[in-house]
């Protein structure tokens, strides 16, 4: 199916008005292919939109890809931040990074660098979502979640899985399918369930430096 210009303009107003409501901040330039399911979330008996403001943040020329042409298997970008006893999410999309089809959590705090390049169906993670010790049914609590930082102009493939605690250095490259429990060096290539360093890269060009 072929979208026209004006459709597509319009899937990304709906994808503004879809993230401005649940208190986002949306760079210069932000565009979307397809709309996101974006979601808020709260253990507590109701939801206040105003605890949520600010806690998404896309940065200057950062974009949502749900397009229907990737030659891929790929669902829709989903993000949801959560409220709990300990504190509240964030999700912060650096510049010129494009999401496609990428599912992230927040508990605490997920930060992605500037030019990061996403295969589909990534999933970033924060926290465990439910306690591992299944010896209480009745717990439900989330675990003890911590932040996750990305890197600028990484690689992340198609499939992989970032966990809590994680940092991934700049310019690191994590394999398709790869689950990622550790932090990942600078230039760092990665790869396995779970990832392992495979090696680290010798810059072959003069390092860009992020503000």
């Amino acid at each position: 199916m072929n979208y026209s210009g004006e459709e597509w303009n319009r899937f990304n107003e709906e994808t503004k008005q879809d993230l401005l409501h649940c208190g986002a901040v949306l760079g210069e330039g932000f565009h979307s292919t397809g709309r996101p399911q974006v979601r808020v979330t709260t253990y507590e008996d109701e939801i206040n939109m105003d605890d949520f403001k600010g806690r998404i943040v896309f940065k200057d020329g950062a974009s949502i890809y749900n397009g229907p042409y990737n030659p891929f298997h790929m669902g829709v970008t989903k993000l949801t931040v959560c409220k709990w006893d300990g504190g509240i999410g964030k999700i912060v999309v650096g510049k010129k990074t494009t999401l496609a089809a990428t599912a992230i959590v927040s508990y605490i705090g997920i930060e992605i660098g500037e030019g990061v390049l996403f295969g589909p169906n990534v999933t970033i993670m924060d926290a465990d979502g439910h306690p591992v010790d299944r010896s209480n049914p009745q717990h439900t609590h989330p675990g003890t979640p911590r932040p996750i930082k990305i890197g600028n102009k990484c690689w992340i493939g198609y499939g992989a899985m970032i966990l809590k605690g994680v940092t991934i250095g700049d310019y690191a490259v994590v394999g398709a399918q790869s689950i990622v429990t550790k932090d990942v060096p600078p230039f760092g290539i990665v790869g396995g369930n779970p990832a392992k360093l495979i090696k680290v890269l010798e810059p072959k060009f003069p390092v860009e430096t992020f503000d």
